[in-house]
């Protein structure tokens, strides 16, 4: 007993001593903060979904750092129109994150919106729901395949497509630790992984904290560690992932009779040349202006395409539509 409590003793003030020497290191406890697009309130356009982790609310909601209000509709549809029945004309689905919702930007600046007013043939559906990679915009055309085209199904999905895509798409430690849920833990979304040379897909979870990690900074500090490089350390995936994740979008388009597309709206790290090089589907790039100018395409405010950024996406990807895309419909009998 003499012993054991020697052992005690001995373990409590090696922790004791641990914690301080990693507090005066600068390290802190973990702190429970909710992602800012998930606090409740009228600045929260999301609400939690099981499969996918969140999915655009219904209703008006304000964008952060500025008073644009943004409408979305049933189903995680951003308006796309003033009527969310769709019109008759030829069907298009656009999927994607952020920017294909179109985050901080007015309904009517929207490159959806605008490709609807360009050509008034166009019937287009904007699933493009902030944070989604493309796992979650498989799941979303998935779902909407099922719940939303009963009667026609678009003739058209275009995947709009960004860099940062490829990361979440095996929901890599860089991505997990810049999100959290509703409670405010760590959330990794719904993604694939490599595993003995097969995809495996991973549902989305909650990361929940270690006992007392909210007030132990060595106990934080080990908790980081174990997901940045063991749990979620797989970026060395991440293309490899990628390629497959839009092959079977690609498949899914053909299986319902629709054209696949992907149009890139972002990369900033210059990856996308060599991911669509060679790829069987139709492509475009719009990526060049937020590129080359950054400031004068972003908005300060929450770093999202600014109206005359989408002004120029409904340009690009609307010649780009007329010339590549809507050429391989079916002709009307």
């Amino acid at each position: 007993m003499k012993n054991l409590a020697l052992l005690l003793i001995a373990i409590l003030v090696g922790a004791v001593a641990s914690e301080a020497a990693v507090r005066l290191a600068g390290f802190r406890p973990r702190t429970v903060e909710v992602n800012r697009f998930f606090v409740p309130g009228e600045t929260s356009w999301s609400m939690p979904d099981p499969e996918l982790g969140w999915i655009n609310k219904p209703g008006v909601s304000r964008a952060i750092g500025d008073d644009v209000r943004m409408t979305f509709w049933d189903h995680g549809r951003r308006a796309t129109r003033d009527d969310p029945a769709p019109p008759a004309g030829i069907p298009i689905m656009i999927i994607g994150g952020s920017n294909a919702q179109s985050y901080g930007v007015a309904d009517r600046d929207t490159f959806a919106y605008r490709l609807g007013q360009r050509d008034p043939r166009l019937s287009i559906e904007n699933f493009g729901n902030g944070g989604y990679g493309t796992v979650q915009a498989l799941m979303l055309a998935e779902r909407a395949l099922k719940d939303f085209y009963k009667d026609t199904k678009p003739k058209v999905i275009v995947l709009a497509f960004d860099d940062a895509h490829i990361l979440r798409n095996v929901s890599d430690q860089s991505w997990v630790f810049t999100i959290s849920d509703f409670a405010g833990r760590y959330a990794a979304p719904p993604h694939y992984r490599l595993e003995n040379g097969a995809l495996t897909f991973h549902p989305y979870r909650s990361i929940g904290f270690w006992p007392l990690e909210t007030h132990s900074a060595a106990l934080t500090l080990l908790h980081n560690v174990w997901l940045q490089s063991l749990a979620y350390n797989t970026k060395d995936q991440a293309l490899a992932v990628t390629r497959e994740v839009i092959a079977r979008l690609a498949a899914l388009a053909k299986a319902n009779g629709a054209v696949f597309g992907v149009a890139v709206l972002e990369d900033r790290g210059g990856v996308t040349p060599a991911l669509f090089r060679d790829a069987p589907f139709p492509h475009v790039d719009c990526s060049g202006p937020g590129r080359a100018d950054p400031k004068g395409t972003y908005m300060a405010a929450n770093g999202h395409p600014n109206p005359a950024l989408h002004a120029y996406f409904t340009q690009c990807i609307g010649e780009w539509l007329d010339k590549d895309v809507l050429p391989k419909l079916d002709p009307a009998p």
